[in-house]
């Protein structure tokens, strides 16, 4: 019998792969290539591969074509808006997403980006730094998550961690999904409401959405009307979910308190984005799910999905196509 071949192009460099490569099940024959490959090199290494790794979760409808062999499509990625779901389902590949395995990593960035905002901590630091002792703090300026309102868009994996760590902070929780998320309404008291009710009365909106084409644009100037002065919006799942532009004015004409944002609408975000030069503005480079241990976490569900297709049974954690 021969023996199934795993390929791995991974954009993360040899520390990742290491990982990858070291918690290989056996009965596969692995090996990882760069993921910054040109389709020319990639097409001459795919048509006898059975299971491809991906991260990023970037790959040509050209490559895929391909790969005629393949049995699964495993992204080490949440996100699989780079992938064309359309044709894989055309050809007959499942794509499978990586199950949560990032969950953790985010939730607390997102945690991070909150409280980065509520206590102006970048504003604080450089202060100490150029000897400004205190400068920024009037002591009417920051703020505490205690008593304030969450309101998740979208109840997922990360969304739910994020409600249990700022429930932990004394926060109420709202969500909207389109699944119910019965577990965090039981604990922590969490109510499901309509996405308008999120967006009219949340203190804090925290964004925790696939990119597809029935969200790219949800948060436009409708909904950044809608929103307290007081708002701060986190956005750490697809900068096209928000209407970049609308955002700017909103926080320019300090019509929302501030956002916190991991993504954007161009990656990497311009040096002369208008976002870079707010105060109330907080960015990192789309790194909210990148963690030492969620490496390990990711490869491991990859394995056990690759094991279980191998084994003639369905991969979990399939990626939904649009409708």
């Amino acid at each position: 019998m021969k023996t199934p071949k795993v390929l791995f192009f991974n954009g993360q460099g040899q520390p990742v792969a290491e990982i990858f490569m070291g918690l290989a099940s056996a009965g596969f024959e692995a090996e990882w290539k760069s993921n910054r490959l040109g389709d020319d090199e990639k097409l001459s290494l795919v048509s006898e591969v059975e299971f491809l790794v991906l991260h990023p979760a970037e790959l040509s409808g050209e490559v895929l074509r391909a790969a005629k062999r393949l049995r699964l499509l495993q992204l080490l990625t949440a996100g699989y808006d780079k992938i064309d779901v359309r044709l894989t389902g055309e050809l007959g590949i499942p794509v499978a997403t990586n199950g949560g395995a990032n969950a953790w990593a985010v939730a607390e960035h997102a945690v991070a980006l909150l409280l980065t905002l509520y206590k102006r901590i970048v504003a604080c630091d450089r202060s100490v730094r150029e000897g400004r002792w205190r400068q920024p703090i009037t002591g009417f300026n920051t703020f505490e998550v205690a008593g304030k309102t969450l309101g998740l868009v979208g109840a997922g994996n990360i969304g739910r961690k994020v409600a249990r760590r700022l429930a932990g902070f004394e926060a109420r929780v709202i969500y909207y999904d389109v699944v119910p998320a019965p577990d965090i309404e039981q604990e922590l008291g969490a109510r499901r409401v309509s996405f308008d009710e999120v967006v009219r009365e949340a203190d804090i909106i925290s964004l925790h959405l696939p990119l597809m084409r029935e969200t790219r644009g949800l948060i436009g100037r409708r909904e950044l009307g809608m929103m307290k002065p007081t708002t701060v919006l986190l956005n750490t799942s697809r900068g096209e979910i928000v209407d970049e532009p609308a955002l700017i004015e909103a926080l320019t004409e300090k019509r929302i308190a501030g956002a916190g944002l991991d993504v954007f609408a161009k990656e990497p975000v311009a040096p002369d984005n208008p976002l870079l030069q707010l105060d109330n503005v907080v960015v990192t480079p789309h790194t909210a799910g990148h963690a030492y241990e969620g490496w390990f976490r990711r490869s491991r569900f990859a394995w056990e999905n690759i094991q279980r297709v191998a084994a003639g049974q369905a991969a979990l954690s399939l990626a939904r196509p649009e409708e």
